[in-house]
């Protein structure tokens, strides 16, 4: 009888591990996506990124999309459909799409490394993970710049 091992990242011990290795690699990804949203934020608007807490709402709901798929192709056009109606700069979407779609090659990496082979179903399952934490992680990096850096000193803490 074939073993069958799960595909999801959350009910296999081999491929979560495999996922965590990542961890530091995904929150750097995610500091570069929030570095590039403040620049893109004062290049497109003038503004500081605490002026408006919209982008940040913006980022929360491409993340909400990312949760609820299973299909990068959806959060790709989410992140373009949300550029189109300028909810988030353009500049920022291409680089967004592009680093969250290159994510796919470390999900081919983890699926190889954990079960010795290369499985579709489960590289999908592992690029979406990795792409609800970059952004998540995105998240975090961005409210640190619109509200923790830019805190007036002597008022911090």
């Amino acid at each position: 009888m074939k073993e069958i091992i799960p595909n999801d990242p959350k009910k296999n011990a081999r491929l979560w591990h495999a996922l965590e290795a990542h961890t530091e690699d995904m929150v750097k990804k995610a500091e570069e996506l929030a570095e590039e949203m403040k620049a893109a934020f004062k290049q497109e608007e003038g503004k500081q990124l605490s002026d408006k807490e919209h982008k940040e709402r913006q980022l929360r709901n491409i993340q909400g999309v990312a949760e609820q798929s299973t299909s990068w192709a959806e959060v790709e056009l989410f992140i373009r459909y949300q550029a189109a109606r300028k909810e988030i700069p353009k500049e920022w979407a291409k680089h967004a799409i592009q680093t969250l779609g290159g994510l796919k090659d470390i999900a081919l990496k983890i699926t190889h490394d954990a079960l010795g082979t290369h499985r579709d179903e489960v590289a999908n399952r592992i690029h979406i993970e990795l792409i609800r934490r970059v952004l998540g992680y995105t998240v975090w990096w961005h409210v640190w710049h619109a509200k923790g850096e830019s805190k007036p000193k002597g008022r911090q803490g």
